[in-house]
């Protein structure tokens, strides 16, 4: 399965698709889920439009096992 990538401009880019928990940004940094807002470091927390405005486009991670 190809993953899937949003940008700022392209659908998708306001609310988080349902499934998706793990995303790499344009410069190779992993950001996960926790519940309704996303981080990359455990510490601070921001919202998937923020997250793709500020470092779309983003690519969805293969889950893992």
């Amino acid at each position: 399965m190809t993953p899937r990538t949003w940008r700022p401009d392209g659908p998708g880019s306001f609310l988080a698709p349902t499934g998706v928990t793990t995303v790499r940004d344009q410069h190779g940094q992993l950001w996960t889920r926790h519940t309704t807002r996303w981080t990359s470091t455990g510490i601070t927390y921001i919202r998937w439009r923020t997250l793709i405005a500020l470092h779309g486009p983003v690519t969805e991670e293969p889950a893992t096992r």
